[in-house]
């Protein structure tokens, strides 16, 4: 009770310091750090203590929101927001500060528990520990024993691979006969090993304890005995070499003297398979190369057989191929099927591209396009021949990316040869196409529908024939020659445009004085016009016909769609771009001409006024020649002119003369009205008798008459537009059917009953 009082009393002499115990010190300075101002008092929660304890507080941030505030009222704000903060940190405090000051008083008579619960835990504790040393004796002793037992087992694996080891080694040298003291022994003292037909057998026995000797030895290459005994493999790898090599000799000097037979095939078939079984195919392929294709291949390809052609030197060698080494290719593609022998690659084909190499180097050669061309069409069939010979997938591949295969490739110079025949193709082309007068000197050539008469069209064509014909396509340059066909198609479209630009700014096309020489001089080039449209017309059919009939059969493996897409695009866009100009200024020159005949009836009017002369009855002398220059053109070059392009040509001209000699007529008519309206003023306007007699005098001719001279001369315009629509039918249009002659008429229909009048 003492202890309690003495503490309650300790309570209340700290609360009576508190603030002296607990006071940070400032409180007094805050309030004098107003300077004198009075504000109103603030919110207890006027600063949000959030804010401050928020990750992402900036001091800046938080003055830059108060900015409005001032800086005496923004300190105002934070000291007392600092006094409610200590406030309630000296409430914290004096809360549980009872709790902490009654917890000694509780805690009063542990340490006499403690120390009665320690003596028999440290007792425990000496039992377990006592245990556990036994136990890990006990493991101990345990580990030591299996670590024995595990040394003993590792000694006896060694020792039974040892035994195991010499035994194999014993077993082999016996197979072939090799003592440990046969270099004692002179070589006429050692019996023959076999017969040459079982020698096979033998050495395809040796083969299997040979490959299980040799997994053993692998296991054991780390052993000591192994070192000692290292010789002995060594020759006993030496000794199964030579008979192996002994027995592969033999079979093929059989082959090669025609002496096969079924012994000597079997007696192959087992060598081969020893050298697959020890994994020495390499060196089975070395040898049928240097005993069996090299004496042929040698024989075959010299500097003396080089200079013939190369399809005899090749159809030797795929000969060869297909006959004497087929019965090899027969062993390791059928019978040993599964092992890595590719004799046709590593044996044959290598030898093969070795001695052209070495001996017809010649053959490479593009200087001489043709015979490269014919050298390399040759190679490039031996090597389908070849191909074929691959019986599988796995084959081809390897032979495609065998090194000697992409190097024998590597040696044709492809794209020399194609600048050599580039600039065969090109050169001429392009000297006359640069030279406008010769490119369209069409000489004497006679018209035919799909014949090209200009010089230019038939370089370009002839050049593009060029790029596909059998002595000069060949199949690895095929995008090279596509792209020089659309360019030599672009190169004639820019041709044309030229040329075309070039007949219509010459003198004779451009002087229009309408003399006789210069409309020879048109004629001429109008007629070049002509023939360069036919041209035009006659390329693009025979180039649509060329990719049919030439081109994608010689591409069977590209997308035909869009190759002729790509023609097309170049072809449409050439045939709009000219013919649509050249059509402009035909029938502009012909319409012209026509024009030119049609003005005569302007002298109407002074035919019939003040003459006196009789009605009409038919139409005026140069309306039957209005198309004349028409006719007569298209009847001395139809041949250069289909039909649907005459129909074409004189609907236009026919539309065009039409619509000028409509607005010819309609301002005869329209003055020769304003005319007899100004004379009929004048007769009613005048008074005088002088007057009314010249008018008289002038209408005459009308009194006199049944029909006046106006109406005579629109009775002959109305002849003359019938007889117009007529002549039509040299232009083949049918007037009931052609606009323009409809609009014409109407202007002369209201005068179809002069007829009657006359």
């Amino acid at each position: 009770m003492a202890a309690a009082t003495k503490i309650g009393s300790d309570l209340d002499q700290q609360k009576q310091r508190r603030r002296a115990v607990f006071s940070f010190g400032d409180d007094d300075d805050d309030e004098d750090t107003n300077g004198g101002f009075s504000f109103e008092p603030l919110k207890k929660d006027a600063v949000d203590r959030a804010a401050f304890a928020a990750p992402d507080f900036d001091p800046d941030r938080f003055l830059a929101s108060r900015r409005h505030l001032g800086l005496e009222r923004l300190k105002v704000e934070l000291n007392s927001h600092l006094k409610f903060l200590k406030a309630e940190l000296i409430e914290l405090i004096n809360r549980d500060y009872q709790d902490f000051i009654n917890l000694s008083t509780n805690l009063k008579g542990v340490d006499r528990a403690i120390d009665d619960l320690r003596r028999p835990l440290r007792e425990m504790e000496s039992q377990v520990q006592k245990v556990r040393s036994h136990c890990q004796q006990t493991i101990d002793t345990l580990e030591e024993q299996l670590a024995h037992r595990a040394q003993l087992r590792e000694k006896k694996a060694c020792l039974k691979l040892l035994l195991n080891i010499h035994e194999s080694v014993t077993k082999v040298e016996d197979l072939l006969e090799i003592n440990q003291d046969a270099d004692a022994t002179p070589k006429e003292s050692r019996p023959a090993i076999v017969a040459d037909d079982s020698l096979g057998k033998q050495i395809e026995r040796v083969a299997i304890e040979y490959n299980q000797m040799q997994h053993l030895v692998k296991r054991g290459k780390d052993l000591p005995f192994m070192a000692e005994n290292e010789w002995r493999i060594t020759r006993i790898k030496d000794t199964l070499q030579n008979k192996l090599s002994k027995t592969l000799r033999n079979a093929l000097e059989k082959m090669k003297s025609g002496e096969s037979s079924p012994d000597t095939n079997q007696s192959l078939v087992q060598c081969l398979r020893t050298y697959a079984l020890i994994d020495q195919t390499k060196v089975a392929e070395s040898l049928i190369r240097e005993e069996f294709v090299r004496p042929f291949v040698a024989k075959t390809i010299t500097r003396n057989t080089i200079g013939q052609p190369l399809t005899a030197i090749y159809s030797k060698l795929l000969n060869f191929a297909t006959s004497d080494l087929q019965p090899i290719l027969d062993i390791t593609q059928k019978t040993l099927k599964g092992t890595t022998y590719d004799i046709l690659v590593n044996s044959f084909w290598s030898e093969l591209v070795d001695r052209l190499n070495q001996e017809g180097s010649s053959i490479y050669a593009p200087g001489q396009t043709d015979t490269f061309h014919k050298n390399y069409s040759a190679s490039i069939s031996f090597v389908s021949g070849i191909e074929t010979l691959c019986l599988s997938k796995k084959s081809l591949l390897y032979l495609r990316s065998h090194p000697r295969y992409s190097e024998f490739m590597k040696r044709w110079q492809l794209p020399v040869y194609f600048q050599l025949r580039f600039r065969e193709i090109v050169n001429g082309v392009e000297d006359l196409l640069n030279d406008p007068g010769a490119s369209v000197d069409h000489g004497n050539v006679q018209p035919s529908p799909d014949c090209l008469a200009l010089p230019a069209t038939k370089a370009v064509s002839h050049a593009i024939d060029q790029c596909w014909a059998d002595n000069v396509f060949l199949y690895s340059l095929s995008h090279r020659f596509w792209k020089l066909t659309l360019q030599l198609l672009k190169r004639y479209h820019l041709w044309a445009n030229q040329i075309l630009h070039y007949l219509l700014e010459s003198p004779s096309a451009a002087d229009k004085t309408g003399n006789g020489a210069n409309h020879v001089y048109e004629t001429t080039s109008i007629l070049r016009l002509v023939i360069l449209s036919h041209d035009i017309e006659a390329f693009i059919r025979e180039s649509k016909h060329r990719i049919t009939k030439t081109i994608l059969p010689k591409l069977p493996d590209v997308d035909s769609s869009l190759l002729r897409e790509n023609m097309d695009t170049i072809l449409e866009e050439m045939a709009r771009s000219t013919t649509n100009e050249i059509q402009y200024r035909v029938t502009s020159a012909f319409g012209r001409r026509c024009v030119d005949i049609l003005k005569q009836a302007r002298e109407i009017t002074v035919q019939y006024r003040h003459r006196n002369k009789p009605s009409p009855t038919e139409a005026s002398s140069f309306i039957p020649n209005a198309f004349r220059p028409y006719r007569l053109f298209f009847e001395k070059h139809q041949g250069w002119i289909d039909e649907d392009k005459q129909v074409m040509w004189g609907r236009q001209v026919g539309e065009m003369v039409l619509n000028r000699y409509t607005t010819t007529i309609s301002d005869l008519l329209t003055n020769l009205q304003k005319s007899e309206d100004s004379l009929k003023r004048l007769k009613k306007g005048k008074k005088s008798n002088h007057a009314m007699q010249n008018a008289s005098s002038l209408l005459g001719s009308q009194s006199g008459s049944a029909m006046s001279d106006e109406d005579k001369i629109r009775l002959q315009i109305l002849l003359d537009v019938r007889q117009l629509g007529d002549e039509l039918s040299v232009l083949m249009i049918d007037k009931s059917t052609f606009k323009p002659y409809a609009k014409l008429y109407e202007v002369v229909k209201p005068f179809e009953s002069l007829e009657n009048t006359n």
